[in-house]
């Protein structure tokens, strides 16, 4: 099948925000979806496709999919491609946590893998500018020990001339495929407790501290956070850091796991559905929406 639109740039934009994170969540909570199937079908190029039409929504949006792929690889389509290519292929889901926009200090990390490791990645797609590269590795490396670039091949020389050289380097080849041109280097000279505790939940710093000294400070609301950095300034910086990712880990969803391994998502919704730890309802109701007939 062909669609003479394809290379159309708005129309391209217009299916990347259907072929996305809040897109696919909404999958999962209504049935009605005929408005979002004829959005699909306007920007795909529907009528003027040739040969064989879809004829269920899955296959409509693998098709979208592919098309993305081969000509405006958004963000989600490099998230995507690091969950199928790189963290199912080479780490299990029962000891692994794969974190979606992560907020460390001033910036916000596109991902983050924590298991008997930390890997941070930041994305820059084709479509993305290098603007504020240095500030946010600065700031990943304040909670975690390995950052790599995640980036097209296409960029690679580009990004060379300004990554330092224990930051690690992800491509995204030409084929398709998630290589690894170079291994982070675990560097620990700029971690800072301030900016782990900051990235954690009330519960979850305060499980930190417990499991770190044996008590939680008996303080005032108002102090409390103070009193915790405190605390942890006081401990050496990476036994924080390790019960740090300990914690992180905790957050890790056995059921949304056991979904994603089951095989009835088709991998191109495979990010989305992991982030958006799906209950059974939900995962019934995606699945019934992507059996939908077109051609009724």
């Amino acid at each position: 099948m062909q669609s003479d639109l394809i290379y159309d740039k708005a129309n391209l934009r217009e299916l990347a925000s259907l072929v996305s994170h809040a897109s696919f969540k909404k999958l999962s909570s209504s049935t009605n979806q005929s408005s979002y199937i004829r959005k699909m079908k306007k920007y795909v190029g529907w009528n003027e496709m040739t040969g064989d039409k879809p004829t269920q929504l899955g296959d409509l949006i693998a098709h979208s999919y592919h098309i993305l792929e081969q000509n405006y690889r958004h963000e989600y389509i490099y998230k995507n491609k690091l969950l199928n290519e790189y963290v199912l292929k080479y780490y299990s889901l029962e000891d692994t946590i794969l974190l979606n926009e992560f907020r460390v200090g001033q910036s916000i990390a596109d991902t983050v893998l924590v298991n008997g490791t930390n890997k941070v990645f930041e994305i820059k797609t084709e479509l993305d500018s290098p603007e504020r590269l240095e500030s946010q590795l600065n700031d990943y490396h304040r909670a975690f020990t390995e950052v790599y670039l995640f980036t097209h091949v296409s960029l690679l020389n580009k990004y060379l001339r300004v990554l330092p050289a224990y930051v690690g380097i992800l491509i995204y080849t030409e084929e398709g495929e998630v290589s690894e041109y170079r291994a982070a280097v675990k560097y620990t000279a700029s971690l800072d407790a301030s900016y782990m505790m900051s990235s954690l939940r009330k519960p979850e710093y305060s499980r930190l501290i417990k499991e770190l000294v044996g008590f939680l400070p008996d303080v005032t609301p108002v102090f409390y956070y103070r009193a915790c950095l405190e605390i942890l300034a006081e401990l050496p910086i990476e036994e924080v850091q390790a019960m740090y990712c300990h914690i992180l880990k905790s957050r890790i969803d056995l059921q949304t796991n056991l979904y994603l391994t089951l095989g009835d998502v088709p991998s191109f919704v495979n990010f989305s559905f992991y982030q958006a730890k799906y209950n059974k309802k939900s995962y019934l109701t995606m699945i019934n929406n992507l059996s939908k007939n077109l051609l009724l």
